[in-house]
C-alpha cells in the first residue's frame, strides 16, 4: 500500500468541482484509491464525487491518501504531483460579496414604500414585476401521484436517471465558463455510481416520485451535517440533480417555475437550485430575491456571472404577503422596496446611470475631467449628492457611494453649504474616500439647496482621513477664490470638463 499526505489547500474546502477533478484522477488506475480525512475521521471512496465531498475536507484538514493495488506505485507518482501542483487551482476564491447589511442609501430615507434589507450577493438594480416562486417539496408532489409497485418504480428511475444525464450533458455544451464548470461537477455526481444505489434502493416508498424523495434525502445528510457553510450549501446541488430527475419523471421541465415572457424580479420562499437559475436565464429576469442560506451556492455564483442581481433576506415571507406588483431591487446596496414610489424611482433611475458609467483613466491629483458634470437636467439637491457620490465610486476614488453620500449629508445636517453667488460646496472627511477628490456639477437650472437658496454651481470637496490637515486649508482657498465674479464666471462659462479643470489647475493652488 502507498500512502500521500496533504493539507487540503482549497479555500473552499473539497466540494463538487475539485472533488470531480480528484475523482477523475483516482479513477485512471486499478488500484483503489480512499481519501481519509483525518483531521475529522471520516474517509471516503477517492473514485467517487459524492463519498469524496461526504468526506467533510475543509480547508487546512489533514488528509491521507490510501493507495492499494497493481499500479499503485504509478498511482501515487501521479496523485502526488497532482495534489502538490494542480488541486490547488481546482477552485477558486468566491467573488466578493457583501455579507452584512448596509445601511440604507440616504436618497431612499425619504420614500414612503416599505422596504426590506439583506446581503447583497450579486451587485446591480433592477426594477421590475414580482414572479413568486414556491420550493418544491418532492415529498407533497409524491402524494398527487399513485401508488407504483417497488419493481416499477426501479425500472421509471433508471430511466429518468439516464435522461437526466444526457440533458445535463447537453446542458453543459450550451454553456461556457463558470456555468459550464459547474454542471460539469454536477453531471460527476449524477454520474456517480453511489448516487445511483442509493436510487435504486428499497425506500418503502409509496411510488416514484416518493423513492427519489427519499434517496435524495439521504444524499443530501452529509452535506447537512458538514462543518463548513459553504459545504452545507452544496446540498442545494444534489436537490437539483434530484429536481432533474423528477422533470423527467413528471413530464415536466419547468417543475414549479413559470417562463418569463416580461421583465421580471424572481422572488423565492426558498433558496432557488442552480439548475433553476440556468431555466429562468434570458433578458426577461431582471433579478433574484431568496432566503438566506445560498450566499455561497452554486445559485449565487452563476448570478454572479451572469450579472445577474441576487439578494438574500432572513425571510421573504413579507413579500409574499405583500403580494405582486412592482418592486425595485437594490442588491449592490442591499434592499428591495415594495411599489416604488417618485423617491425610488429616481433612485433607480441615477443608479442605472452609475451601473453604465466606464472608469477613465486619469491622472492622480484632485482635478479630473472625469469629476465634472455640465449642464445637468436634476431635480433636487439628493440628486445632486447622488450624482457625485456614485461617479467617486465609479473612478475608484471611494469605497462606498452609499458611504460617500453618507458622510457628505452628515455635513449638510450640521449646516447648508451654499455660499451664495448660486454656489454650493458639500464637502466631508471621510474612510470611505479613497482618493481625495474635487468635484463639479453645473445645473442647466438653479435648484433649491436649503433655506431658500438657489444653487447652479456645485463644488464637491471629498478628502480621506489622511487629508486631516487639508480639509480647512482647501476649503478655504476655493470659498476666497469663490469670491472672484471672475473665477466664478470663467467656470458658469466653460465649454468642457477639461477646460473646468484648466480653470481650477489655473487660479486654485494647492500645496501638498
Amino acid at each position: 500500500m502507498q500512502t500521500l499526505l496533504f493539507r487540503c489547500p482549497l479555500v473552499n474546502g473539497l466540494h463538487a468541482r475539485p472533488a470531480s477533478a480528484l475523482e477523475r484522477q483516482a479513477s485512471r488506475f486499478v488500484s483503489s484509491v480512499t481519501l481519509v480525512n483525518q483531521t475529522k475521521s471520516r474517509q471516503g471512496d477517492a473514485k467517487s464525487v459524492l463519498a469524496l465531498v461526504g468526506a467533510d475536507v475543509a480547508a487546512g484538514d489533514e488528509c491521507r491518501l490510501l493507495i492499494e493495488g497493481p499500479d499503485e506505485q504509478a498511482a501515487r507518482q501521479a496523485l502526488g504531483h497532482f495534489i502538490g501542483h494542480e488541486f490547488a487551482q481546482c477552485d477558486s476564491p468566491l467573488a466578493a460579496a457583501v455579507e452584512e447589511e448596509q445601511p440604507l442609501p440616504v436618497f431612499l430615507s425619504r420614500s414612503a414604500s416599505p422596504v426590506w434589507q439583506g446581503k447583497g450577493v450579486s451587485p446591480g438594480a433592477a426594477l421590475a414585476k414580482a414572479v413568486f416562486v414556491e420550493q418544491i417539496d418532492l415529498h407533497a408532489l409524491a402524494l398527487r401521484h399513485d401508488e407504483e409497485p417497488f419493481p416499477l418504480q426501479q425500472q421509471r428511475l433508471i430511466v429518468a436517471l439516464q435522461a437526466a444525464r444526457m440533458r445535463l450533458r447537453d446542458d453543459i455544451s450550451q454553456q461556457a465558463d463558470e456555468a459550464a464548470q459547474i454542471l460539469d461537477a454536477q453531471s460527476q455526481l449524477l454520474e456517480d455510481e453511489t448516487v445511483e444505489e442509493c436510487l435504486l434502493d428499497e425506500h418503502d416508498a409509496r411510488n416514484t416520485l416518493a423513492a427519489l424523495a427519499k434517496a435524495l434525502d439521504v444524499l443530501r445528510e452529509p452535506f447537512r451535517q458538514s462543518d463548513s457553510e459553504y459545504l452545507r450549501q452544496r446540498e442545494l446541488d444534489v436537490f437539483d440533480l434530484g429536481l432533474r430527475i423528477a422533470a423527467e419523471l413528471t413530464g415536466n421541465p419547468w417543475l414549479g417555475l413559470s417562463q418569463l415572457d416580461e421583465d421580471a424580479l424572481v422572488i423565492g420562499d426558498g433558496v432557488l437550485t442552480p439548475g433553476q437559475l440556468l431555466m429562468l436565464q434570458g433578458p426577461f429576469l431582471r433579478g433574484i430575491v431568496m432566503p438566506t442560506g445560498g450566499e455561497t451556492s452554486h445559485t449565487a455564483i452563476l448570478a454572479r456571472a451572469f450579472a445577474t442581481p441576487l439578494l438574500c433576506l432572513a425571510s421573504t415571507k413579507p413579500l409574499f404577503a405583500a403580494g405582486a406588483g412592482a418592486y425595485l431591487l437594490g442588491a449592490g446596496h442591499g434592499f428591495v422596496l415594495a411599489a416604488p414610489d417618485d423617491v425610488a424611482q429616481r433612485w433607480y433611475a441615477l443608479e442605472c446611470k452609475k451601473l453604465a458609467a466606464e472608469p477613465v483613466s486619469e491622472e492622480a491629483d484632485m482635478f479630473s475631467p472625469a469629476l465634472v458634470f455640465l449642464d445637468e437636467k436634476l431635480h433636487d439637491k439628493h440628486e445632486v449628492i447622488k450624482r457625485l457620490t456614485d461617479n467617486l465610486d465609479v473612478q475608484g476614488r471611494a469605497l462606498s457611494a452609499t458611504l460617500a453620500e453618507q458622510a457628505i449629508w452628515q455635513r449638510e445636517a450640521v449646516f447648508t453649504t451654499a455660499l451664495g453667488f448660486s454656489i454650493a460646496i458639500p464637502h466631508c472627511k471621510s474612510a470611505a474616500i479613497s482618493r481625495s477628490s474635487i468635484s463639479v456639477l453645473r445645473l442647466a437650472d438653479p435648484l433649491d439647496w436649503g433655506d431658500g437658496v438657489a444653487v447652479r454651481l456645485v463644488i464637491m470637496l471629498t478628502l480621506s482621513e489622511q487629508e486631516q490637515a487639508q480639509h480647512m486649508r482647501i476649503f478655504s482657498v476655493l470659498a476666497r477664490r469663490l469670491m472672484h465674479e471672475s473665477f466664478r464666471e470663467r467656470l458658469l462659462a466653460a465649454a468642457t470638463a477639461q477646460a473646468v479643470v484648466d480653470v481650477f489647475r489655473e487660479e486654485v493652488i494647492i500645496l501638498s
